[in-house]
């Protein structure tokens, strides 16, 4: 009995590769792409009539249009480089506040370009920007107020910042930073402007 196990085992190593037209043992390997394999064993490569795999790309910065940024008697800018979501909200002299969540007030104030809302943009130069247009800004007594809303990112470093303050033609630039310990800056300015 033996014997014939022995034999039987001997005759198909032979026989399977002359009967499937083949010499080269069968090994498992793992391919990727568009292929079959036939009944006699061979690969067939399907390329030609399979659709094209186009990779996976994270997505980069998309292009960028420039923004155009309101301005007249008063212009406040924020700029940070960071993904995080920053907001810039200013108070006119009656109390108003323009913000994220009231884009125009009374005196014609108005919130042009809020970025990074509820991190749901991806600019890493992103900017806000406030303006009462020609003629239409009340005098009296401004706050500018900096509030770090949400951190989008894993990072608990500080944020710096560029404020960018118009009034009346005379520009001041103010830097500072925002952070989980100190999340708001506040700074005043006057309309007229007052030494």
């Amino acid at each position: 009995m033996l014997y014939a196990l022995r034999l039987a085992l001997i005759s198909s190593a032979i026989a399977l590769p002359v009967i499937f037209q083949s010499s080269t043992p069968v090994s498992a390997q793992e391919r990727q792409g568009c292929f079959m394999i036939s009944r006699s064993g061979q690969l067939i490569d399907l390329a030609p009539l399979c659709p094209a795999v186009q990779p996976f790309a994270v997505p980069t910065a998309q292009a960028q249009t420039p923004l155009t940024l309101g301005t007249g008697d008063i212009q406040v800018t924020l700029r940070w480089t960071t993904l995080d979501d920053i907001d810039l909200a200013v108070t006119d002299p009656a109390g108003d506040v323009l913000a994220y969540y009231n884009r125009a007030v009374a005196s014609q104030g108005q919130l042009d370009v809020d970025a990074n809302a509820g991190c749901s943009e991806q600019n890493a130069s992103p900017i806000e920007n406030v303006f009462w247009p020609a003629g239409q800004a009340p005098q009296g007594q401004y706050s500018i107020q900096v509030s770090l809303f949400t951190r989008c990112s894993d990072s608990t470093a500080p944020i710096p910042f560029n404020l960018t303050v118009l009034v009346q033609g005379t520009t001041r630039t103010i830097q500072g930073t925002v952070s989980d310990q100190q999340p708001t800056a506040t700074f005043p300015f006057s309309l007229p402007t007052q030494p």
